[in-house]
């Protein structure tokens, strides 16, 4: 399809076998960059995988889990490629929804993320998920750091700096005091303000979007100097109990300010004209996450994941992370999320994820932990029925008698029915109840 002198290659779906040129699809990958996709947390560890991927099986181009599109020049001619979610966009918006704890707009579901302007629909998804994230975070206003302020005058303000004021009181019978004040935190605000600007300017951010609460944000940030923010003083940022909220709406707003330092980057790259990327792996791994802290963190398990380092003194220290750790009174289950195809053909069940979440279970057991289970869960296709599902559950690890820990293969049917996606989860937590149990 040719539309404004761009050839719109067909739509191709994620982990999924793609008819392509071999010369075009090495110059896709060469035009393609990790740094054009956009990280909605900072949970999921920075890998650089290609766009596309040859599968010596088949014989063919493979695409990975990167959904979103590639502006790019190739032979003198302008073309887009354009990978979609395999499960349909109603499933990743009830995603998004679960993770940030936001109802997007249903109209948002019926669109297709294929829009020919470039990248536009991912982009308004990110300006609305900005929108509401800030919303829920200012409950308390803008987060406030405690200053000290010194005032020198005939009047105390505050405690008498007695030091200090020696001299003053010598020369100008004046008082040093000190006193603390509280002010608005002048990097949060920086963050804020600049990727409410890049936003409006790149993200298609209109004014109709914006809610009472964030137009109070945004007016509260015009009489501060919207200057440089270092990764040193994002990094640095603290945030008190009472604004402990803020913290997922400035990490959010500093990937989109990194990512337009990358697309700065990017533009001196001829051949790239736009790309923009979301990583559906990381988006499974923190739906996971999510609905599992919303089950269980009531009942007392910590839902959490964590990066153990191991070998520390050996030139081949490494370190372990597992995506899901659930655990009360030292025991345990260990997940691992793997957003790749499952359709519980025998050539699906990964050889490496295997060895990978056994490794993890050992190690939390060398830490003293009681490993209750460990499992893979997987984004399922529908011929996951329940004897499949019982077929793929074992009593013991490994198959042996001896073991008391047990270990699954599951996870959730994703589809584009927002009523059978929600049946799906609720059958997959209540299949992990009867294991916790």
């Amino acid at each position: 399809l040719m539309e404004n002198n761009i050839i719109y290659i067909p739509p191709v779906k994620d982990c999924s076998i793609v008819d392509i040129e071999a010369n075009m699809a090495v110059h896709i990958n060469s035009c393609f960059t990790n740094q054009n996709v956009f990280k909605i947390s900072n949970t999921v560890k920075e890998e650089e995988l290609p766009l596309l991927t040859y599968d010596y099986k088949f014989n063919k181009w493979r695409t990975g889990r990167y959904i979103g599109k590639l502006f790019f020049k190739y032979e003198g001619k302008k073309y887009c490629f354009e990978v979609i979610p395999r499960f349909g966009n109603a499933a990743i918006m009830h995603l998004l929804e679960e993770i940030f704890n936001i109802k997007l707009a249903q109209s948002q579901s019926s669109h297709k993320l294929n829009s020919n302007v470039q990248n536009e629909l991912i982009k308004k998804l990110i300006s609305i998920i900005w929108v509401k994230q800030l919303s829920k975070a200012n409950v308390h206003g803008l987060p406030k750091n405690k200053i000290k302020r010194e005032h020198k005058s005939l009047s105390v303000k505050g405690r008498i700096d007695l030091r200090k004021s020696i001299l003053p009181l010598f020369n100008e019978s004046l008082i040093v005091s000190n006193r603390i004040e509280k002010q608005v935190d002048p990097i949060i605000i920086a963050i804020l303000s600049k990727a409410y600007k890049i936003l409006c300017k790149h993200y298609f951010l209109s004014q109709n979007m914006l809610t009472e609460s964030v137009k109070e944000v945004i007016n509260s940030t015009t009489s501060f100097n919207s200057s440089t923010v270092t990764e040193n003083q994002y990094q640095h940022i603290k945030y008190g109990s009472m604004y402990a909220n803020y913290k997922t709406i400035v990490d959010f707003s500093w990937q989109i300010i990194k990512r337009k330092k990358n697309n700065i980057i990017q533009e001196e790259n001829k051949e790239t004209n736009d790309a923009l990327f979301l990583d559906m792996a990381e988006i499974w791994e923190n739906y996971l996450m999510t609905i599992l802290k919303k089950r269980y963190a009531i009942d007392g398990w910590k839902v959490y994941s964590q990066k153990f380092n191991i070998y520390k003194q050996q030139r081949y220290k490494r370190g372990l992370i597992p995506d899901i750790i659930i655990e009360k009174n030292n025991n345990v289950v260990v997940f691992d999320a793997k957003y790749k195809n499952m359709s519980s053909h025998r050539n699906d069940y990964d050889r490496s994820d295997f060895f990978q979440i056994h490794t993890y279970g050992s190690f939390l057991e060398s830490q003293n932990k009681k490993i209750i289970g460990l499992g893979l869960l997987y984004p399922l296709h529908e011929r996951f029925d329940e004897d499949v599902l019982k077929n793929n559950f074992s009593n013991t690890l490994f198959g042996e008698s001896v073991n008391e820990s047990w270990f699954k293969v599951d996870g959730i049917q994703l589809t584009e029915s927002l009523e059978d996606l929600v049946i799906q989860k609720e059958a997959f937590l209540s299949r992990f109840q009867k294991n916790l149990s």
